[in-house]
């Protein structure tokens, strides 16, 4: 399988650092960076703040991307939450819940069809309680350990590389941006800690990781280039192919 580069980004609802709600800004950052999949968080749908544009469709056209939305939050028409835009079809889609104390999490899955591979694509931004964190990351462990396809998960994380919850996760998945090191990717006119992170299933080599410099968000989006193995790529085209 050829390379695949992925990004996630933390879009604040397109309100880049001067203030200005641009949704075309974040298309246009997307589109520079190249990605074929991407994960975004605090997504808008219809919200009075944001002028009732459904963020995650609009950015799918722009980019001409396929697109799903998982909203955590439901106010009728208006909704938030996570989306994911990809190059290759989405086959189905799930959203999660996640336990909150506070602002309601989620975990948005899409599978995806990659040439012959099938692969989970999952997109979640974890809350700001510590707590809260932990548990919501125990729920998208065990969510993942189900999963039958390489994965890849994205996000803000809402916490650094030494947290209790980043070494919950790297028991069974990789951290795709820690092979650069230490990546800061908040706040995004002058970067002081790493919350946003991509995490791969072992099936995935990487061969790179970095920030893309922008101020359309708060955030800087990470991006990686990652290729699936072919050993594997053929023990899970067996797999869907024996499987009832």
């Amino acid at each position: 399988m050829s390379q695949i580069k992925v990004v996630s980004y933390n879009i604040r609802h397109a309100q880049g650092m001067d203030g200005t709600i641009h949704i075309q800004r974040i298309a246009a950052s997307l589109a520079h960076t190249k990605a074929q999949l991407i994960g975004l968080q605090e997504v808008d749908k219809h919200m009075p703040r944001s002028h009732f544009i459904h963020q995650a469709k609009t950015l799918g056209q722009l980019l001409n991307m396929h697109w799903v939305y998982g909203p955590n939050l439901d106010w009728g028409v208006a909704q938030y939450g996570n989306a994911i835009l990809s190059y290759w079809p989405v086959l189905l889609y799930r959203q999660y819940m996640l336990p909150s104390k506070g602002e309601q999490r989620g975990l948005l899955e899409a599978v995806l069809q990659l040439k012959h591979s099938k692969v989970s694509f999952f997109c979640t931004h974890l809350g700001l309680n510590q707590e809260e964190r932990a548990a919501q990351v125990k729920e998208i462990l065990n969510i993942i350990k189900k999963c039958c396809y390489p994965c890849i998960l994205v996000g803000d994380f809402n916490d650094g590389p030494t947290s209790k919850e980043h070494r919950l996760l790297t028991t069974i998945l990789k951290d795709a941006v820690g092979i650069q090191g230490s990546i800061k990717t908040f706040p995004s006119h002058k970067p002081q800690e790493q919350i946003d992170y991509i995490f791969v299933s072992p099936e995935w080599k990487i061969l790179s990781a970095s920030t893309y410099t922008t101020l359309a968000s708060d955030h800087l989006p990470v991006q990686i280039t990652l290729v699936l193995t072919l050993e594997d790529e053929e023990v899970y085209k067996n797999i869907h192919l024996t499987k009832k």
